[in-house]
């Protein structure tokens, strides 16, 4: 679902993530994964998911609470712990 994010060319971190199991999601079927914006509101946002099997049902959903991170600065911070393990 953290990839639905890059449809408005944002980076986010996950913040909050709820799945919720509906039916057993075997091996050997294949399934049909969707993830989409719901709502945002500044640098928060919602986005839901859902698994589905060929005939259509549902077999797991989720909701996502996620925020936007500046890359600049998130690089930034990587690069300054790794000094400061050094």
């Amino acid at each position: 679902m953290g990839k639905v994010s890059r449809f408005s060319d944002v980076r986010t971190v996950t913040v909050e993530l709820n799945i919720q199991y509906l039916r057993p999601i075997r091996v050997d079927e294949e399934i049909q994964v969707e993830a989409y914006e719901k709502s945002r509101n500044g640098k928060h946002l919602i986005h839901l998911g859902e698994i589905r099997n060929g005939q259509g049902e549902m077999l797991a959903k989720a909701t996502g609470r996620f925020v936007v991170v500046d890359p600049k600065r998130y690089a930034g911070l990587k690069q300054q712990d790794v000094e400061r393990k050094a």
